[in-house]
């Protein structure tokens, strides 16, 4: 399976997507018991002002070692389709669910490396408002850049992404804005 997807698009912050998260989360929740280890939203439909693309991300940390096996009839009961490890980023299992609400959820070992810097950027954003505006201009011109490859966008954004996640650690690694569980 490929996490192409026949459409980018990216749209103003919704409010209702905290709400989708929370009434996701609860299944997903349900659904894998003791193996989550932690449940948390992210990506840009978790900070407030920032444009996204309609599709909500779900962060699940696991035990380290544990591999997604537990987490593929959990998630396909939910309507999940298992697309498998993700290349770019060794560690992550990723899951994608479309329909009236859009959701992806990557399993990751909790608070590991993947686990850190994925919630060390969403936090950093709902503290700076200029990188906020930032990457939204980043993305408007990803989303014009790669017409309709999901994968395009997502290059198209690398860089800026890169060093946004690079000040979003820096930043976290002073205790005072650790908010990482």
């Amino acid at each position: 399976m490929s996490a192409e997807e026949p459409w980018v698009q990216v749209v103003a912050y919704d409010r209702r997507w905290a709400k989708y998260y929370q009434a996701e989360s609860a299944a997903i929740s349900t659904a894998l018991g003791d193996y989550a280890s932690g449940i948390q939203h992210f990506g840009s439909t978790a900070v407030p002002g920032l444009i996204a693309k309609p599709i909500v991300d779900i962060l699940v940390g696991v035990q380290p070692g544990s591999g997604p096996h537990a987490a593929i009839e959990g998630l396909a009961a939910l309507g999940y389709e298992y697309l498998g490890e993700d290349g770019r980023r060794p560690g992550r299992y990723f899951w994608r669910k479309r329909g009236l609400s859009n959701f992806n959820v990557s399993v990751v070992p909790y608070l590991g490396v993947l686990w850190v810097s994925n919630l060390a950027v969403r936090d950093f954003l709902r503290n700076h408002p200029e990188w906020v505006d930032r990457y939204g201009r980043v993305k408007l011109d990803a989303a014009a850049a790669a017409g309709t490859s999901m994968l395009g966008y997502q290059d198209h954004k690398r860089k800026f992404v890169d060093e946004l996640r690079a000040a979003a650690l820096a930043w976290a690694a002073d205790s005072r804005h650790s908010q990482l569980d």
